[in-house]
């Protein structure tokens, strides 16, 4: 059901009318850090418009309200937003970009407020830019107008902050820092403000819990070539974490105190493209160079130690993953017995709890019947979610946060018998995801350039999907992290780092019928050294590091390739070995492993 709007836009619209002046208010879904994920008190434009996906920008004038957002949130905003509100549809042909719509629709000299704050210094030189183009201006807002109107609003989190092991980081944060000096010296930068969240995590070795399934902490820091400084408040650091600190040369502030210290800054100061625009805009541009984070280049890169929890992290999650499946097949089939969407993502979170060295989810579940997978980033409620249906197509979008690495894995199933087009879909999607795990690529290659490689079997026959092929993936970090990713050729950025061996991410090709059902097939991988290619550098390929069989019955053995039919029979004979060994260390049922037998089987033509 529709948030109701109606009374909150009047009271922002008179903010704006009678105390800021301004003709319209940008609402993005930031906080001061860019994060994708924010904690509850900057949920603003979720809280404004009812919208709750992780993505999407809101504008507010006189006479209307417009929300952004991009192809994986469409049929959830359209659900979720009431009559107040017009959805554009991001990245689509013949919907402009907010600046190109306000400088359309608002005339001089009016004003366009927004919290700086809540901008990154990249989005405020381009919205600036334009505005002054046609005589519009683009004013920072220092009070959040949706703060003034959001009573109870949810308190600025003060979860403790907690330390990251060698034995898992596996590179002392006094190596780190030094790895990001040499950065700075190359680009000739004096200082360095990072404001990412999950960067400040890996530098300094800490964990926190400041934002749901990320587990990040609200902070910022200021390196130099002779100090580190960490800016956070004091009540999530206890005296254990103070001597660490201590001993890495690291001072502490309180987290605000950032603002003030920025402006003490002298020479040239690297501002990352997460830096928000309040501190940005107190630094002179002659001053400013605004780069892609040297440790976003260095955290994407994983060590040993990470690369070999991340593997092991997989077989584990992938056994608890099988374990559910096994369940949900067994239940649904029993007369009288009812599960839902939300049961059954509690169910999946059970089995992964008891996995060794769980801490987390990683991200909501995304458990979804029939016409719910279409959804592309549905999340169930109990009251309005779906019964689990044996006869339809059942996506799990899921993952989890362990000590030694994070996790992102779909998978799609019948648990009866499907039909023709439900068969080809899948088996297209599955080509994709076969295609791309099977790529091999010089070293440097963004992923942009093998994107087409996924989506190519659906291309064939006219069909697509609106969302991107793969993410990177932090090590008990974020589970979506840059800068590197597979994506459509339309959205390729100057900032997009090329693979390299060592980074992470995942293969997610999908197909979505409105109102039907929904198909993903997503498993993370690592970039791996192949032995193919020209003396001065070998060529690079993916290993699938994701331990979960993929719906035998959902395949048209037919339509694959003898390779990709070769590639297949030995991912599962790899799952089917792994897991086996798990199940049998921790004494599983006989009937897990049956279960496990079938479902790895090999697939004859």
């Amino acid at each position: 059901m529709a948030k109701s709007t109606t009374e909150l836009l009047r009271r922002v619209r008179d903010l704006m009318e009678n105390y800021y002046h301004v003709a319209a208010y940008i609402v993005p879904s930031d906080d001061p850090h860019m994060s994708e994920y924010v904690s509850a008190n900057f949920e603003r434009r979720a809280f404004i418009s009812g919208f709750t996906g992780s993505a999407g920008t809101a504008i507010i004038t006189k006479e209307k309200a417009l929300m952004w957002t991009d192809g994986r949130y469409f049929l959830q905003a359209q659900n979720q937003m009431d009559e107040n509100w017009n959805l554009m549809k991001a990245f689509m042909p013949g919907t402009p970009t907010e600046e190109v719509w306000l400088s359309e629709n608002l005339f001089p000299p009016n004003k366009v407020g927004i919290d700086p704050k809540t901008c990154s210094v990249s989005k405020f030189k381009i919205l600036s830019k334009k505005l002054d183009s046609v005589g519009l201006e683009l004013v920072p807002v220092k009070e959040n107008l949706i703060d003034l109107v959001w009573e109870n609003a949810p308190k600025f989190p003060s979860a403790d902050v907690f330390r990251h092991p060698i034995e898992f980081a596996g590179k002392d944060s006094l190596e780190k820092l030094d790895e990001v000096r040499k950065k700075m010296e190359k680009s000739l930068c004096g200082s360095f403000v990072v404001s990412a969240l999950d960067d400040i995590a890996w530098l300094y070795n800490l964990r926190g819990n400041d934002v749901t399934y990320n587990p990040v902490f609200y902070s910022f820091a200021i390196i130099t070539k002779d100090s580190s400084t960490l800016y956070i408040d004091d009540n999530k650091i206890s005296k254990d974490i103070k001597e660490y600190l201590d001993g890495i040369n690291t001072s502490i502030k309180p987290y605000d105190k950032v603002y003030d210290d920025v402006q003490q800054l002298s020479g040239r100061i690297l501002l990352p493209l997460s830096t928000n625009a309040a501190i940005s805009e107190a630094i002179p541009i002659k001053n400013r160079a605004v780069l892609m984070s040297p440790i976003q280049e260095l955290k994407a890169i994983k060590n040993e130690k990470e690369l070999e929890g991340m593997v092991a992290c997989h077989v584990r999650d992938g056994a608890a993953l099988t374990e559910y499946f096994h369940w949900l097949s067994t239940q649904v089939h029993k007369p009288d017995v009812v599960i839902d969407e939300v049961d059954g993502a509690d169910k999946a979170q059970y089995f992964r709890s008891k996995e060794d060295k769980f801490v987390d989810l990683s991200f909501d579940t995304i458990s979804s019947s029939g016409p719910n997978g279409a959804i592309i980033h549905y999340k169930p409620e109990k009251g309005s979610c779906l019964s689990i249906d044996k006869d339809d197509i059942y996506l799990c979008d899921s993952g989890a946060q362990y000590k030694d690495g994070t996790t992102d894995v779909t998978r799609t199933l019948h648990l009866s018998e499907p039909n023709a087009k439900q068969i080809d879909r899948f088996t297209r999607v599955l080509q994709g995801h076969i295609n791309l795990a099977m790529a091999v690529f010089p070293p440097g290659t963004k992923g942009t350039c093998i994107d087409c490689l996924a989506r190519l079997p659906l291309w064939n026959v006219g069909l697509n999907y609106q969302h991107g092929t793969g993410h990177g993936v932090g090590s008990f970090l974020n589970v979506h992290e840059g800068p590197c990713r597979i994506s459509g050729g339309s959205r390729m950025s100057k900032h997009e780092m090329g693979l390299q061996k060592g980074m992470i991410l995942s293969n997610e090709p999908g197909f979505y019928e409105k109102g039907e059902f929904g198909i993903r097939i997503e498993s993370l991988v690592e970039v791996i050294e192949t032995d193919i290619g020209p003396d001065d550098g070998k060529y690079l390929g993916f290993r699938t590091i994701t331990m979960a069989p993929i719906d035998r019955k959902l395949v048209d053995v037919a339509m694959l390739t003898d390779e990709q039919l070769i590639w297949l029979n030995n991912y599962h004979a790899e799952v089917r070995d792994k897991l086996k060994k798990h199940f049998e260390e921790q004494g599983k049922s006989p009937e897990l492993l049956e279960y496990l037998d079938e479902a790895t089987k090999p697939l004859v033509k």
